[in-house]
């Protein structure tokens, strides 16, 4: 197994980090918030579909 693979610590992306990506930088630190949150939840959510199925 790699060192990825083996490495299940969820990383949540910094406001800073989602504001690199074209087309966010004039959020609010606000938005970029929700928009974190809304990510992180469908990444934890998509994870548990996935373990379940393997």
């Amino acid at each position: 197994m790699s060192n990825k693979e083996e490495n299940n610590e969820l990383r949540v992306i910094s406001i800073e980090e989602l504001k690199e990506f074209e087309g966010l930088a004039e959020l609010s630190d606000s938005e970029s918030l929700k928009i974190i949150e809304t990510l992180k939840q469908l990444a934890v959510a998509t994870h548990q579909i996935i373990s379940k199925h393997e």
